[in-house]
């Protein structure tokens, strides 16, 4: 049995086929190339109405060998901001240094399908510009090295920033001395680096409370030097 069913795009306005698959309840992949984005939004809207709920669309360029400068990526984030759902790429490229299909992948690519050949040599339309199996783990290398510069979908601050965050940001500090009682103003403080004290964001919090030690001049202030009145 077959995991899903992967639809070429000369068959993308191929309704018959395509219900046909359908009913099958697996997973659908649709390659997109040699069409446009009204014949892909006809085949979606046909997609939905025969209430196929897990498809895949592929951004592809039906040209053998297709080039590079022609290869329209940023497609993929069209297709995937359009219709919603989850898009891939295929490719025809010569095998080079694939940086194409990494950078697919970086724009969202969840599916990467290329020609696979045992031997590159054999004659036909798709075994010379397959991968082989040292394409295969050539670009696995360096997908795996890209995925570590990419990191996180999210943004952090990294335990490796963790002294420049420190030493870079500010902590609050007195202007002048301060004596032991005084209410802290805002004309007893300035900010500078390091950030070894109180943040800048807690001066509204520090407003307003009592120094319960004397703070010298360009001393940092700690919350310990510090009651509320």
């Amino acid at each position: 049995r077959v995991p899903f069913f992967k639809i070429s795009s000369g068959d993308i306005n191929n309704f018959q086929l395509i219900e046909h698959i359908v009913k099958k309840n697996k997973p659908v992949i649709l390659s997109t190339g040699r069409s446009n984005l009204k014949e892909v939004s006809k085949t979606v809207l046909f997609l939905k109405k025969i209430k196929c709920k897990n498809y895949t669309l592929l951004h592809c360029v039906s040209e053998y060998p297709a080039k590079h400068k022609g290869l329209n990526l940023y497609a993929i984030k069209l297709l995937k901001r359009k219709f919603k759902c989850k898009v891939g790429y295929s490719d025809h490229t010569l095998p080079g240094n694939m940086s194409n299909l990494e950078t697919a992948a970086l724009l969202g690519a969840v599916v990467i399908e290329k020609h696979f050949s045992h031997d590159k040599t054999l004659p036909g339309n798709d075994h010379y510009h397959a991968m082989d199996k040292f394409d295969l783990l050539e670009f696995r290398k360096k997908m795996r090295g890209t995925q570590k510069i990419v990191g996180l979908r999210e943004k952090q601050s990294l335990p490796s920033e963790q002294i420049a965050r420190e030493n870079a940001r500010r902590s609050l500090v007195a202007v002048s001395r301060v004596e032991r009682g005084s209410v802290i103003q805002k004309d007893h403080l300035t900010w500078k680096r390091p950030a070894h004290g109180i943040s800048p964001k807690e001066i509204e919090q520090v407003l307003g409370m009592k120094a319960c030690k004397e703070i010298l001049e360009d001393e940092v202030l700690q919350w310990n030097a510090l009651i509320h009145t």
